[in-house]
């Protein structure tokens, strides 16, 4: 039972969020709970109580080209929760629709038909009601650490695996012939179905920024993050110890997709060994130890947040909101001395929103000095700037499901 304030909430996305009245994080609630509870809607600032339970089986629409769906389906994996993992095909595009508010992936279907979008809320609902086994770390700073890793892989990560897929020949091919296999599941396709795909993905490339101009950026920071993700993790099985953190499913879903595709693939094997095994490896997660502290990794964070979070993502993340408060039609910002030119992205504006509000509800110096070394800070602790509810249509902004399908 979740009771509290509604934060806000979008029927036409399907989904919204109560500020529980005890304090803490935000509790999800999909809109099927407020159905069950015979309103029409939520308005901001009203007082709740709704139930939003997920009950097992569920059943898990996805893809093995969508990030996303690998995201969630590791999470699931690691839970040991009982689901059916259902490609979206063509025999299963009318059963998929039926659940889903939009024609995006994933979509989780609980036993009692309520059915949640968008990896991350479906990560943190499903956290609230299966708590065990923990994928939050003990030390307060690896645990905020882990939800901004999380949401660099889904907003920037995306743009360099979106990229790499639809911008070179081999990696087009390779993946138009897979989507193509997945979409008509053993059914003989039209001849021109790979072209097709490849014609309307490689379309989509600027709706992630990529462009030739902004291409030595997007594969900088990924040869980049290969490097300093290698160092933090080591010899450990996850990136902060024994157990996988939220950030390791996150970061897992995006290098899943590049480690299948050739261009990227190859540099990941030849450059990062160890995560590639690491990749491999979270496909079917389990606990093999306890988390470990920030001391242990702490040098290679503050690398990875000094060289790639902060000076890439958080710059470009800072530059949106700011364009996305504006109503600017476009933003450009300078990192590493080229400019990154791109559509506003209104759901990464909310997100980061959010991630400003996470960070202040913790007090950790230890954070704090992580996180001022490694230059977050700079960009975390500036005050919110005033976004838009993002639109039905948002989350499509940053590639969440174009990677793949249809």
């Amino acid at each position: 039972m979740a009771t509290g304030t509604v934060k806000w909430f979008n029927m036409a996305k399907g989904f919204g969020f109560i500020a529980p009245d005890g304090g803490g994080q935000d509790v999800f609630v999909h809109v099927s709970a407020v159905e069950r509870s015979g309103l029409n809607g939520l308005r901001e600032g009203q007082a709740v109580s709704l139930e939003v339970l997920m009950t097992a089986p569920f059943r898990l629409y996805g893809a093995e080209l969508s990030p996303y769906s690998l995201k969630v389906r590791s999470y699931l994996r690691f839970k040991g929760l009982d689901f059916e993992w259902l490609t979206r095909s063509n025999a299963r595009q009318e059963e998929f629709l039926r659940f889903a508010k939009q024609p995006l992936m994933p979509v989780l279907v609980d036993a009692g038909d309520t059915a949640l979008q968008d990896s991350t809320p479906i990560i943190e609902a499903l956290e609230r009601e299966y708590p065990d086994p923990s994928i939050t770390p003990d030390d307060p700073a690896l645990a905020f650490v882990s939800v901004l890793l999380e949401d660099y892989a889904d907003e920037w990560l995306n743009k360099a695996m979106f990229h790499y897929r639809w911008s070179f020949p081999d990696d087009q091919e390779s993946a138009s012939r897979r989507i193509v296999e997945a979409i008509f599941e053993g059914v003989p396709p039209p001849a021109d179905a790979e072209e097709g795909v490849r014609a309307r993905m490689v379309a989509r490339l600027h709706h992630v920024g990529s462009s030739p101009e902004t291409a030595p950026i997007i594969e900088g920071s990924f040869a980049r993050l290969l490097k300093l993700l290698e160092a933090v993790l080591g010899d450990k099985p996850y990136l902060f110890g024994g157990t996988p953190s939220l950030a390791d499913f996150g970061l897992a879903g995006q290098m899943a997709q590049l480690l299948s595709d050739p261009t990227p693939g190859g540099m990941i094997k030849r450059q990062a060994p160890k995560l590639a095994a690491w990749v491999e490896r979270m496909d079917k997660p389990r606990v093999q130890g306890a988390f470990g502290g920030l001391s242990e990794v702490r040098e290679a964070l503050v690398a990875l947040l000094r060289d790639e979070v902060a000076s890439t993502y958080l710059v470009w993340l800072s530059a949106n909101a700011s364009a996305v408060a504006n109503d600017a039609h476009g933003v450009s910002v300078e990192i590493g001395g080229s400019i990154f030119s791109q559509k506003p992205q209104r759901y990464a504006a909310r997100g980061f929103a959010e991630l400003r509000r996470k960070r202040s509800q913790v007090s950790d110096d230890a954070l704090t000095a992580l996180l001022e070394e490694g230059g977050c800070d700079a960009f975390l602790k500036l005050p919110a700037a005033v976004t838009s509810e993002p639109e039905a249509d948002d989350s499509n902004d940053d590639g969440e499901d174009d990677s793949s399908e249809e």
